[in-house]
């Protein structure tokens, strides 16, 4: 690594010539050779934008230079001169609001609503602080245990928030120049305890299940309900079947289910973890019988998509309206009856994800090992999967009746005995 001089005989005092000089680095195999001004001066503030004056004010951004080219960044690579319309964020409402802009949505996640809803949740409880204000811990945590939105819900969404804002300042400090000094997100500030957080253990019983499907083919299969009916009712099957996500279980294609294998294809642009799936079927069950009858419907058509086969992104009104009608209720139209509607459907505490863990505990049952599970589900480890599968009180006693029925048989004595 070096700082060269390039003057080319222009100057008068080439030995102390600030203006030509060059960074000249060679890393993993790759040489980066830019000028320094050109490097430094789009990396100034706005308001002290100047050419470089001193050989130390030099070595420093060298420093800078070596640095992003460690950090995986391309320091050749022309930056937009900063101007007064780039100035830092003063507000936890703005610096959000810049990560949104600049971090999520130019990363494309498919997750996006649901970290625009958390954004909306800190913007509402901490966004009229001032930015620094987020470097101690005080007021993350009178969020995280004071205020009225982690009254009312569960301490894992508080911590999905508090991922995200971690995440976010994260992304500050790496800016230049860093929004933040330091984080408060350590074991003397803010803590996030996942012992805390309660494992879901909501089991779907084979009841429940013919109630909802029942109700999907009957009371839902109307005008007034667009006749969603059954589509809800292969909907269902299909995530227990599949055990898959709801997003993966949406962007199935006809195309994707090979007959002469039994498997169904996952692309990974579709999944979470980004990884190729094959799910197998079995040919003689539920699920074929509504494969085979999509699969009328050409190549590029959605299993569980609309009735001609089209793409459908959002269920979630037809499954609320569904488990309300299936456990007794009748849905209220409405403001007022949204609310009451709410309360109903805590009672009720059934997700859609909740099929998802119920595949999963029936293959578990069924004696499929968990290794095999794990692949179905997509986990990238073993402990992932079993903290999605939960034995219910009538699994565990099938499962002593083995040791119970063993009573009678006499015991061997121990050698030497």
């Amino acid at each position: 690594m070096a700082i060269l001089r390039r003057c080319r005989g222009s100057c008068s005092h080439p030995k102390r010539c600030l203006e030509h000089l060059w960074f000249d680095v060679m890393h993993g195999g790759t040489r980066y050779r830019v000028a320094a001004n050109e490097f430094a001066i789009p990396r100034m503030p706005a308001d002290r934008q100047r050419p470089i004056e001193t050989m130390e004010e030099a070595r420093a951004w060298e420093r800078r230079f070596i640095g992003e080219i460690e950090a995986g960044r391309d320091p050749r690579r022309p930056r937009r001169a900063r101007s007064n319309t780039d100035a830092a964020p003063t507000t936890v409402s703005a610096f959000l609001d810049a990560y949104m802009e600049r971090c999520v949505k130019p990363a494309g996640l498919r997750s996006l609503p649901s970290v625009q809803s958390r954004v909306v949740v800190l913007k509402r409880y901490l966004g009229d602080l001032p930015l620094d204000a987020l470097e101690e811990p005080d007021d993350i945590n009178g969020f995280k245990a004071d205020s009225d939105y982690a009254e009312q819900v569960e301490i894992a969404t508080v911590h999905r928030a508090l991922e995200l804002l971690r995440g976010a300042m994260n992304w500050g400090m790496a800016q230049t120049p860093p929004l933040f000094r330091k984080s408060p997100f350590h074991r003397f500030g803010v803590r996030m305890n996942k012992k805390l957080e309660t494992s879901r253990d909501r089991r779907l019983t084979r009841d429940e299940e013919k109630q909802l499907l029942d109700t999907a083919l009957q009371r839902m299969n109307v005008g007034e309900h667009r006749f969603a009916g059954p589509l809800l009712h292969d909907r269902i099957i299909g995530a227990l079947e599949l055990v898959c996500r709801r997003g993966e279980m949406l962007l199935i294609q006809n195309r994707r289910v090979n007959w002469e294998t039994c498997q169904i294809g996952i692309p990974g642009e579709t999944t979470k973890d980004k990884e190729n799936r094959r799910v197998p079927f079995n040919p003689e069950g539920r699920l074929a019988a509504i494969l085979q009858r999509r699969g009328t419907l050409g190549p590029d058509a959605f299993v569980f998509g609309a009735e001609e086969g089209s793409y459908q992104p959002n269920i979630q009104t037809a499954w609320e309206t569904l488990k309300l009608l299936a456990y007794g209720y009748d849905p209220k139209p409405g403001r007022t009856g949204a609310d009451w509607n709410r309360e109903q459907l805590q009672r009720i505490d059934l997700r859609w994800h909740d099929l998802r863990h119920e595949g999963a505990c029936r293959l578990l049952a069924d004696g499929v090992d968990i290794r095999i599970i794990q692949l179905m589900l997509g986990h990238a480890s073993i402990q992932q999967t079993q903290r999605y599968l939960n034995v219910t009180d009538e699994e565990l006693r099938r499962g002593l009746e083995v040791s119970w029925s063993q009573q009678g048989r006499p015991l061997r004595l121990a050698a030497g005995g």
